[in-house]
């Protein structure tokens, strides 16, 4: 796979021109340290694909196409086939006034088919002709699910994408979904959380009023597109319905009214009802074998209300779930790509104290085990999950006692376990992240603690989103992520030079290796923070000073620049033809997080100095020496001014979107919580 920059610029004789920034190369998948491949990289293939296939709301007749008793295909539909032959050679490219980015993969059949496999598990995809079914089959149809489109969606608006050149499937009723995003480590793709963060997603996960599922319920409503659309810059009207627009009628008698709109009709606007296509009582049933059933996230897990439990039915649970329904709604609603992380989330639920098993019949939920995705295993709300809930106004039928829940039903009472406050899983580490109070009478709130924890760094976020400057806290981030892989790469300079004078080839050959892989990375970094925030026309372009952006600028795009240098990894190929696909294990999370910290940005660029001199390595036996010293160099002079931008945005939301975030009403919400 490779992607590459490019700074578009104009010639004396006024053609184009283009100078590559950078081209990283690779024959591998970021992995896991249990073999699975990262999140990210199978949301952005999946996207790609999706891109490349050109999915239309009426195919086009095609041999491959499975079209029996000639009945026209469904909408955005794909085969197996199709998928595996765009596969082979996916490539994008997306420009903006200044730049362009180009993507690009090479993928073998076996490992596009391996591909397409785990795409379905993740319910990105499924069959509209079986949706019982599990795994893609030749000449069967495969088509995007609301979680698919959602993460199309995302991947078109982090490239940039205008509204104009959008996938056609983002501007109908497919598109519906709002997916729960989770941050994950830049290391180990392991999901970043506290206790707090499970808090607020359990909140999302039951809704804002109890979700009870009934045959005869409507469709559940699904949001407009000026929702979707609502942090893109260009207008839409596909909400607007012709008969919508009522002109007022002149008046028999004259109306005192102002000049300006004397003349002007009184235009209105009308809602569409929008349904989606995955709207079906019986595939949307909890207790269905559907592939898919959530095609909104807002309206909270599927319940059951009044259900009846014990051998005689005499307990009466007034709202429960099963183990099934709630993987499901992780699966469906979440970017989860693994089906074992989304059994770790449940048992984190559990961990926490939000959840309680049912242990009479029909329940096979007990105390002492894991939650396991069972739709025989049944679950109701704790008096922790109760209390964090948005159901303040639901009447609840439970008395407690003694910090226990105890349901009463005529003389045998059952007492919902409580252990699940000291009952800890393999799958959830017990060293997370601290839960951080939002709300403290003996110390102030720090934007530093907000972004601290998971859960308050996901409110700010939510916070900004709405404000829409999401991007300054996407940019610290990243800004962030690079400086620590600098930090690897000066660790390795240094390695280096130790094991120079041991004279070891078997290490020098090693870490020349992680040098060459981390100075990809970083260049890659560095040029998608460059082409993403800093250079005229980014799709999210910062408000920062002219004369940093333009010594930035001078540094990416300087006629010396290594940016144009392409570096391959050990075995030079292009193609992906990566055989160790394996089985995902169970999901590990991280034990503690790294805390965003405010650095001094001179004390730790001299610090690197040293490490990122460019004439280190001093004396390597490879032909490429000279250009890893000029990338050394460039990131040499990279680092502090990138560090610079950190510091600058840290100071905006410091001193600008946190205070707000303070006064907003969704720090209130958490704050009355």
């Amino acid at each position: 796979m490779s992607s590459s920059g490019n700074l578009k610029g104009e010639s004396t004789n006024n053609q184009e021109t283009k100078l590559t920034l950078h081209e990283a190369i690779s024959k591998k998948f970021d992995r896991t340290p249990n073999g699975a491949i990262f999140t990210k990289d199978l949301k952005h293939i999946f996207s790609l694909t999706m891109i490349c296939l050109n999915l239309q709301e009426k195919p086009q007749k095609s041999s491959s196409k499975v079209n029996f008793l000639n009945k026209q295909a469904p909408p955005f539909t794909f085969t197996v086939k199709e998928a595996i032959d765009a596969m082979a050679s996916l490539s994008l490219s997306v420009e903006s006034t200044s730049t362009s980015t180009t993507v690009s993969y090479s993928i073998k059949q076996d490992l596009a088919s391996s591909l397409l496999k785990k795409f379905m598990t993740a319910k990105l995809i499924h069959t509209p002709a079986d949706r019982t079914r599990s795994e893609p089959k030749p000449k069967v149809l495969l088509q995007p699910t609301p979680k698919g489109v959602a993460v199309l969606h995302s991947y078109c608006k982090y490239l940039g994408f205008k509204t104009a050149k959008l996938p056609p499937i983002l501007n109908t009723t497919f598109n519906s979904m709002d997916l729960f995003i989770f941050e994950r480590s830049a290391v180990t793709d392991t999901i970043v959380f506290s206790e707090y963060f499970i808090h607020l997603l359990f909140v999302r996960f039951l809704g804002e009023a109890p979700n009870v599922w009934k045959s005869t319920n409507p469709p559940d409503p699904i949001p407009s597109l000026d929702h979707r659309f609502e942090n893109d810059d260009e207008f839409d009207f596909s909400n607007f319905q012709n008969e919508s627009f009522c002109f007022q009628q002149p008046q028999s008698q004259p109306q005192p009214q102002s000049k300006s709109n004397s003349v002007l009709p009184i235009l209105s606007k009308k809602q569409k009802l929008r349904e989606s296509p995955f709207a079906h009582n019986f595939f949307t049933n909890p207790e269905s074998d559907s592939h898919t059933q959530y095609y909104v996230s807002n309206k909270g897990v599927r319940l059951y209300k009044d259900h009846k439990f014990g051998d005689k039915q005499q307990m009466n649970i007034e709202y429960c779930f099963t183990a099934k329904a709630a993987w499901q709604w992780l699966m469906d609603c979440t970017d989860i790509m693994y089906p074992h992380e989304a059994t770790s989330v449940l048992n984190l639920f559990y961990k926490y104290g939000l959840i309680s098993p049912i242990i009479l019949t029909p329940s096979t939920a007990s105390s002492k085990k894991k939650v396991q995705p069972l739709k025989s295993s049944f679950y109701t709300l704790s008096k922790t999950g109760w209390d964090i809930s948005h159901w303040n106004e639901i009447k609840r039928t439970v008395s407690l006692a003694n910090d226990e829940e105890i349901i009463t039903g005529g003389d045998n009472g059952i007492v919902l376990s409580n252990q699940a406050l000291n009952h800890s899983t393999s799958d959830a580490s017990s060293d997370e992240e601290k839960p951080l109070p939002v709300k403290k009478e003996d110390e102030q709130l720090s934007l530093k603690k907000v972004l601290a924890d998971p859960g308050m760094r996901y409110l700010f976020r939510n916070h900004l989103e709405k404000e829409f400057c999401a991007e300054n806290l996407d940019v610290y981030l990243s800004i962030k992520h690079f400086s620590k892989k600098m930090s690897l790469l000066k660790n390795v300079l240094e390695m280096q030079k130790q094991e120079e004078a041991k004279g070891s080839d078997k290490w020098k050959a090693a870490t020349r290796s992680a040098i060459v892989k981390l100075i990809n990375e970083c260049l890659s970094s560095s040029y998608n923070i460059y082409s993403s925030y800093i250079t005229v026309g980014a799709p999210y372009q910062l408000n920062i000073d002219h004369t940093l952006r333009e010594r930035i600028t001078n540094v990416m795009v300087h006629p010396n620049s290594p940016l144009s240098a392409s570096f391959k990894e050990s075995q030079e190929s292009k193609t992906l033809n990566d055989q160790r696909i394996s089985i995902p294990q169970p999901a590990y999370f991280p034990g503690k997080p790294p805390i965003i910290e405010q650095n001094n940005v001179s004390s730790t660029s001299l610090s690197l100095s040293s490490a990122l001199n460019p004439t280190i390595p001093r004396t390597p036996k490879t032909p490429t020496h000279a250009e890893l010293s000029k990338s050394i160099f460039l990131l040499h002079k990279l680092y502090p001014l990138l560090e610079f931008v950190g510091q600058h945005i840290l100071k905006l939301m410091e001193f600008d979107s946190f205070p707000k975030f303070l006064s907003s009403e969704t720090f209130s919400q958490a704050a009355n919580r």
